[in-house]
């Protein structure tokens, strides 16, 4: 299956400003079963463009600016990419990792540092209290699988989507109070929850495709069409990063795209970069997402 994705991103500016150097985190990752056909961006003003691969491994395109001002900034990507069909249940666990709870080997938490830790930070004080009483028999389950997916439909069924314009994630505890929070919260809600219960989680930005229904304006299965998708990837020995997808309360499968992970949300914002002006110029950004299957004829 080839999908076509159309981007576009623009920031304007009360007054002429001059911009530092953007990395955009907009290239999907390949993979075996994910091949990226081609990949352009266009910006205006104009840029200069060179490619990077970071700490993470993500294929992250670098724009420069020079010496231009402008009082406006926009990206339009146009991206081609091939995914194979994908069983996201086909894989084998590790015996030591079937069940929850289970420990990583040394060897294993060693790889797994900067993903893994127990201890609650501010902002994720409510987060295990939520859990017990959100969560099926919380303590054990005889499926890590399946002990997952609970937690990944309990954070869909308890926490209402909204589409935040503003920059930023919520902390845990402030989307529990709400209850409700973009795809972004969700996951870092998820990502929360899965540490401090000794299990090793990434967040991960990128492109979620959703078959259109036979409903005009309805879609499959995702509260987060026209825009940008965030998600959580868990680490299961025997299978590696596995994602789940709390905002839709599913795996992700072949329709999943990450383009950056980090176990720092705020590392991989799909569009980063600084303004530059005199005066203290407000900012503001509009975004346009399309996604579609194309069919051979």
């Amino acid at each position: 299956m080839k999908i076509s994705i159309q981007h576009n991103t623009r920031h304007d500016y009360e007054g002429e400003v001059s911009f530092g150097d953007h990395s955009l985190f907009l290239r999907p990752n390949d993979s075996h079963r994910r091949r990226v056909h081609s990949f352009s961006v266009k910006t205006n003003p104009g840029s200069g463009q060179r490619w990077v691969r970071d700490a993470y491994g993500n294929i992250v395109l670098i724009c420069n600016f020079g010496m231009q001002t402008s009082a406006s900034l926009s990206f339009e990507a146009r991206i081609l990419v091939e995914v194979e069909d994908e069983n996201p249940y086909d894989f084998i666990l590790e015996p030591h990792a079937i069940a929850f709870p289970f420990d990583y080997t040394a060897g294993e938490k060693q790889a797994l540092l900067p993903f893994l830790n127990k201890n609650a930070k501010p902002g994720e004080l409510r987060v295990l209290d939520w859990f017990y009483s959100a969560v099926e028999q919380p303590l054990q389950h005889p499926s890590i699988v399946g002990f997952l997916s609970r937690l990944n439909e309990a954070v869909r069924r308890d926490i209402a989507y909204v589409a935040r314009d503003e920059e930023g994630i919520q902390d845990p505890d402030l989307t529990l109070k709400l209850r409700s929070g973009s795809c972004r919260d969700m996951a870092v809600l998820f990502i929360a929850a899965v540490r401090q219960l000794g299990l090793a989680a990434r967040f991960v930005s990128g492109y979620l495709y959703d078959p259109p229904t036979d409903v005009p304006g309805e879609h499959a299965f995702n509260r987060a069409v026209g825009s940008m998708h965030a998600w959580v990837e868990v680490y299961l020995p025997g299978a590696g990063w596995k994602g789940f997808d709390p905002t839709n309360g599913i795996l992700a499968n072949n329709y999943f795209m990450p383009t950056a992970v980090s176990h720092d949300p705020f590392a991989v914002n799909p569009i980063q970069g600084a303004y530059y002006s005199e005066l203290p110029f407000a900012s503001s950004m509009t975004a346009d997402l399309k996604l579609e299957e194309l069919r051979d004829e």
